[in-house]
């Protein structure tokens, strides 16, 4: 698997990370380090995980960071892996406030590393953003980690890109580290997504001539919309119904699903490569994060890495992911 190089740093990031958001909650824990180990062995080697996931499944918390310490104890391979977790997320106890401190961005970044069973973090990113807080303040506070070699690089997920800018900008007048990579919620159907949560960031116009200017490394997550191309397209009755009631059931996404289903059709590949060459078409760096929870699936998404659009196939898609929502209601009256 091809190896993208996080900008000013020596760490070298496979073409798709794997996201561990719930490993372990819907796998035994053999099955779990069974993935991971099918990862590394067909050329994966980074892994997404953080802080705070699975903790709204009862039982146990940071049980993602747990297993995936737990695995890379017993393997023994932690320096040929990419780790990449978050901090700052809020705590689920009903009182939802980012926590973006310094003592507490020191607690999640110890708590991670004594949990993940290591010294350091390749790629450490802020999960969530307190706009209320200068960017100078963030900066300086994970500089410190950064200068103590306790995190490699660091990253932004769910900021806007002003604030990624702006927090940049500083960063490099005052020589101190700043984002080299990026989390947005990003898929071929994520323009045209209905019911995203409020303090998820989407990727838009900004955010990607951001990554064009700075050289950042955009990791999407939900890269693969949750199945719903492939659901809807290649899927039986229960699974087209779960697409009929996503929040990718719009008009547009529908037409796009039409188009994506007939590249794929037409280069004899499975829909899902579509959904990920979509991505990692585009002229700045792209490293999708896959969600996936058996062998079976990862196989499928690395296969997807052979195949890469035409340059009318992605002007085509991108054409139609681009328009407003109201465009496609005069575009199916021109076309009927």
């Amino acid at each position: 698997m091809d190896r993208v190089r996080l900008p000013g740093t020596d760490v070298q990031i496979s073409a798709l990370c794997l996201g561990v958001a719930e490993i372990g909650v819907r796998q035994t824990e053999i099955e779990a380090h069974r993935l991971l180990d099918y990862w590394v062995e067909h050329g994966g080697n980074s892994i997404d995980t953080a802080r705070v996931y699975s903790d709204w499944v009862p039982g146990e918390t940071h049980r993602s960071e747990r297993i995936i310490g737990d695995w890379l104890k017993a393997t023994g391979i932690r320096e040929q892996i990419v780790l990449v977790t978050k901090a700052g997320h809020p705590v689920f106890d009903g009182n939802w406030r980012v926590r973006l401190s310094p003592s507490e961005l020191r607690e999640d970044l110890e708590g991670s590393l004594e949990t993940l069973k290591t010294d350091y973090i390749d790629l450490w990113f802020l999960h969530r953003d307190d706009e209320k807080l200068p960017v100078e303040q963030i900066i300086d506070n994970c500089d410190t980690f950064v200068r103590d070699g306790r995190v490699k690089a660091l990253g932004a997920a769910n900021w806007t890109a002003s604030r990624i800018r702006k927090a940049n900008d500083y960063a490099s007048r005052a020589g101190k580290a700043g984002f080299v990579a990026t989390q947005f919620f990003w898929n071929l159907g994520s323009r045209h997504y209905r019911g995203l949560e409020p303090t998820l960031q989407p990727m838009d116009d900004d955010a990607e001539q951001l990554h064009e200017a700075a050289n950042l490394v955009a990791m999407p997550y939900s890269s693969q919309a949750g199945g719903f191309f492939s659901k809807w397209l290649e899927g039986d009755d229960v699974t087209r119904l779960e697409a009929e009631r996503s929040g990718y059931a719009t008009t547009a996404n529908f037409e796009t699903a039409k188009l994506a289903g007939d590249i794929a059709q037409r280069n004899a590949v499975p829909v899902a490569a579509v959904v990920l060459a979509f991505l990692r078409a585009h002229s700045f760096k792209v490293v999708p994060i896959i969600g996936c929870t058996t062998p079976a699936h990862l196989a499928t998404s690395i296969e997807a890495l052979n195949f890469s659009l035409s340059d009318l196939e992605w002007k085509s898609l991108r054409e139609l992911t681009s328009h407003k929502p109201g465009w496609f209601n005069r575009y199916l009256w021109k076309r009927h």
